[in-house]
Formats: C-alpha cells, sequence, structure tokens
C-alpha cells in the first residue's frame, strides 16, 4: 500500500466455496473505508492461479485516490530510479457498489459520490458515476486499462449547471480545450466524451487525447477584462463591448484530437449585431479564430453618419448591413487581432456617394425635363407649329440651348449663383 494500512475490525466467514466479507473497517492517510461482500474461488487462487471474484459495497467518509494510488519505482541498467505506472491486477473478477461523502481526486473535492466499479482483465470500468462538484453535478461512464504498455481511458461525462470559471480552470484537461471559458461566469450544461493515454501517476496525457464536446452555457456573461484576448478584440472594433454579450443560452459544439481543438462556427448577439465564431486552437494556446459581424451601417463612424443623415428614409431603409471579419491570432496571453473594417466602411463610402450622385443626376434629369416642355403635351405640339394668332413663330430649342439650359440647371443644384429670370 501507499501508506501504512490499519484495519480497525475485520469478520471474515468461509468455507470451501466461499469467503464471505462481513465487517471490514479501515484506514489508510487520511481515508476510511468500510467494505461488506463476498469472495468467490478463493482456493482456486491461491493454488491453481484461476481468477479471484468478488462482489463487494464500498462506504467512505472520506477517501483520498493518492492514498492508495502511490506508484511504484525501478531502477534502470545506469541506476537510475524511474516511476511506473498503477497496475490494475489480472487475477481479479469483481465488482464494487461505492458511496462516499468527499473523494479527493488530485486537487479535486468531490462530494457525495456513488457508483459502480467493475475490475476485470486488468481494467476498471465506471459505471453511472455520479458526483457534486463546481457547484453543480457530473456523471461518469468509461473505463480506465493498463493492459497494455502504456495506460488508457476512454470516458463519456454529462456536465449539469457546474461553473464555468471553475471548473475550466480547475480542470487541466478542460483548460487546454477551452482556455477562454475562465472570462466566463455562469453555469455550463455538457457533454464530453474523450479518450487517450493515460501518464504514469494515472492523469490525461493531454496531446493524446481525442473527443468532442457539446455545451450550452446558462445566465451567463463575459469578464472581459481578464482575457488579453477579449481586451485586444475590444481594442480593435470600437462598437463592440465584449462585456454586453449575450452568452444566454448560447451552444458550442468542439472537436478534439492529436493537441488541436477546432470549434464549429457557433452565433452570438450583441445589440442589433448578429455574430458568428469559428476556427481552432492547440494545446500549446496557438490559435486561429474568424468573427464575423453583420453590422448596422450606423456603426461604421462619422463619415458614413454625415452621408447617412443626407438620405432620405426610404434611401436609408435600403442600406443593408455590412459584413465586418474580426481575425484573431496569436495565442491567448499574446493575442494578434485584425479587422477588414477599414476596407468595409471604403465599400460602404462608395456606395453612399453613388447613391447622392444617382439622386442628383436624376432631379437635373427631371427638372430639365420640364424645363424644356418635355411633360407637356401642347408645348411639344406648339414647338414645331406656327402661332396663327402672331406673326412671329415660336422658336424650336436648338442643340446650344439645351447645352445651356442643363448647365443651368446642373450648376443650380451644386450650389451656383442662381441666375436671372
Amino acid at each position: 500500500m501507499a501508506k501504512p494500512f490499519i484495519i480497525n475490525q475485520a469478520t471474515v466467514a468461509f468455507n470451501p466455496n466461499q469467503i464471505r466479507l462481513n465487517e471490514f473497517n479501515a484506514k489508510t492517510g487520511d481515508s476510511d473505508l468500510q467494505v461488506t461482500g463476498d469472495l468467490d474461488n478463493f482456493y482456486g487462487f491461491m493454488f491453481k492461479n484461476q481468477v479471484l471474484k468478488g462482489n463487494f459495497n464500498m462506504t467512505s467518509n472520506k477517501l483520498i485516490v493518492a492514498d492508495f494510488m502511490a506508484p511504484t519505482t525501478s531502477t534502470t541498467a545506469e541506476g537510475k530510479k524511474t516511476t511506473e505506472a498503477v497496475k490494475i491486477p489480472s487475477f481479479l473478477d469483481c465488482s464494487l457498489t461505492a458511496k462516499a461523502n468527499t473523494v479527493v481526486y488530485d486537487n479535486l473535492n468531490l462530494k457525495d459520490v456513488t457508483g459502480n466499479l467493475v475490475i476485470k482483465d486488468e481494467a476498471v470500468a465506471l459505471n453511472n458515476l455520479k458526483m457534486g462538484i463546481f457547484g453543480g453535478n457530473i456523471g461518469l461512464n468509461g473505463t480506465v486499462s493498463t493492459k497494455g504498455a502504456t495506460p488508457k481511458f476512454n470516458m463519456d461525462l454529462a456536465l449539469n449547471a457546474v461553473n464555468i470559471a471553475e471548473s475550466f480552470t480547475q480542470l487541466e484537461m478542460l483548460k487546454s480545450i477551452a482556455p477562454i471559458a475562465k472570462t466566463i461566469s455562469g453555469k455550463l450544461n455538457s457533454t464530453i466524451k474523450l479518450s487517450g493515454d493515460l501518464t504514469n501517476d494515472m492523469t490525461p496525457n493531454l496531446k493524446t487525447i481525442s473527443g468532442d464536446l457539446l455545451g450550452q452555457l446558462l445566465e451567463s456573461k463575459v469578464n472581459a477584462n481578464d482575457s488579453q484576448l477579449l481586451t485586444a478584440l475590444s481594442s480593435n472594433v470600437k462598437f463592440l463591448d465584449v462585456s454586453k454579450l449575450n452568452l444566454d443560452n448560447v451552444k458550442a459544439a468542439l472537436t478534439f484530437k492529436d493537441g488541436k481543438v477546432s470549434v464549429k462556427p457557433f452565433n452570438l448577439k450583441y445589440q442589433d449585431i448578429n455574430m458568428q465564431i469559428g476556427g481552432t486552437h492547440g494545446f500549446d494556446q496557438v490559435m486561429d479564430y474568424t468573427v464575423k459581424m453583420d453590422v448596422p451601417a450606423k456603426y461604421l463612424g462619422t463619415e458614413v453618419n454625415n452621408l447617412l443623415a443626407k438620405l432620405t428614409p426610404a434611401d436609408a431603409a435600403k442600406i443593408e448591413n455590412i459584413p465586418v471579419n474580426a481575425m484573431l491570432g496569436g495565442n491567448f496571453s499574446s493575442p494578434k487581432v485584425t479587422t477588414d473594417m477599414k476596407q468595409a466602411t471604403g465599400n460602404l463610402v462608395t456606395q453612399l456617394v453613388k447613391m447622392q450622385k444617382d439622386k442628383l443626376i436624376g432631379q437635373g434629369t427631371s427638372a430639365l425635363t420640364n424645363l424644356l416642355g418635355g411633360n407637356n403635351t401642347a408645348n411639344n405640339n406648339t414647338a414645331t407649329t406656327t402661332d396663327t394668332t402672331k406673326t412671329n413663330p415660336i422658336k424650336t430649342p436648338t442643340k446650344d440651348d439645351v447645352k445651356t439650359g442643363v448647365k443651368d440647371v446642373i450648376g443650380g443644384f451644386l450650389g451656383g449663383k442662381k441666375k436671372k429670370e
């Protein structure tokens, strides 16, 4: 054992077929346990190297995993001591139904832990394991195997209403999968499937894990000051106040493999701006994300707003939202944020100026037509006939007359001096 094992009380009844543990009360380190149950095939195990079968119930007030799982050491040919992983015995075929008020695993304090463990073929199967942690609870099913040269695990987790910041800062694996989550306060519902190798101290080797995560945020908000990335994003996108993002019921899907996390694009809402975020990052924190924003024109600066003010309400309503993209690179502690804001604003200004020009030309053409009598049928008829009541005919406009009229009308619209009547 890792530490001295003190048996306070034990009551055993046995016969050639079975050993019954009627009472077993023991302590090791700071852990206590009480066990009852049966062992079958004890003589076959002792004398014929057969499998020892058992079925037990265990209760504990406090169980510290480290008290039981000290790795062994061996010495290499060079005289160096190496640490070997814990091996699950091959001779056990045992089922254990457990209940503990507190289980301490590494830096985690698990409350009201219940579940079933089946030890068989150098592996432990965890069935319907439930625990309270991070203000919510976690359900877990999976296996841990030490049969091969490298220990492996395969787990399905269901997180229900857990505190986001706590779970994504205290669990090293989750911290690597979603480092930005530490800046979010609120609750999370999530399902996580993952598998990979275990190190010699039975913790996941992050470089080997793969799987996926589907999460839904509840009553959540962003603490932008806690993230250099979000601070940099706000600095580059002036109209965006990250702390006011609406995260309620946001759903995100992630996959991870070979040390890289891929985030399927998901939608966010900021005031009247629709946003979509997606991309990848590595467990080394290097990232490549894009934030796509559907931005109303009013957010794109003074020049745009001055041009919008010159439009009629009908024309202003024709202006569609402008796509703006922010590219997030670098890493989470030293981010690089770039945008295509300048290009998007320039394209919009060009569009608005063209609308103004088209409007002026349209007004000028209409006024010129009226000036030359183009909308008056009587005038058009008179222009090509002779007034019989007078001796002088009405003059038909010449090419030079038209040029002069055009200059006068356009000049008036462009602020020129008003020609005397």
